[in-house]
């Protein structure tokens, strides 16, 4: 009896602060914050490397896969719990959540690199449309829930705008691979 005493206690705040009707524009700061650096970033590193479009597709691929991969290595065992929960691979697999933020944190190195490969764009656009889908099943069953996409230390509400950042990173990465 005790223990379902502590899950709800764990559950009742989290789903308060995830209702739908009590976001904000605050709720999205942290997200805002980390685009902001992902644009700053990729800005400074196409100025220094080249300035081509190509280029800076891969900057902001880049970029936008070591910060968010970072945020989840901060606490680890908090993302992986959290990103169980409405990953579909993760949830069948749950080593995968595990090693999730490791093959962000390689994608975003190897973009920065210059690496420009078939493999490296399939790669990419397979991880994305994985995370599409599940955060698509997850929003279409109306259930709510805190984005692991930043880890467990910034919190921002599972919503469309997960979808729209990782199927945005997809469609990048498919138009790097058809070009």
């Amino acid at each position: 009896m005790e223990h379902n005493h502590r899950d709800h206690e764990h559950v009742m705040p989290m789903k308060r602060a995830l209702d739908p009707t009590s976001h904000s524009i605050r709720d999205y700061v942290p997200l805002l914050v980390v685009s902001g650096f992902v644009g700053i970033s990729s800005v400074v590193h196409v100025a220094a490397w080249g300035a081509s479009f190509w280029h800076w597709m891969a900057a902001i691929m880049g970029y936008f896969f070591v910060y968010f991969s970072l945020f989840k290595l901060i606490d680890l065992p908090g993302f992986a719990e959290g990103f169980r929960h409405y990953d579909i691979l993760a949830q069948r697999l749950p080593i995968w959540a595990w090693i999730y933020p490791f093959v962000e944190l390689g994608l975003g190195v190897l973009y920065l690199l210059g690496v420009d490969t078939a493999g490296l764009h399939l790669a990419t656009l397979l991880v994305t449309a994985l995370n599409v889908t599940s955060v698509a099943i997850k929003l279409a069953k109306k259930e709510v829930f805190m984005c692991a996409c930043l880890g467990t230390v910034l919190k921002v509400p599972l919503t469309t705008v997960t979808l729209i950042e990782y199927g945005i990173m997809g469609l990048m990465a498919a138009a790097m691979l058809v070009r």
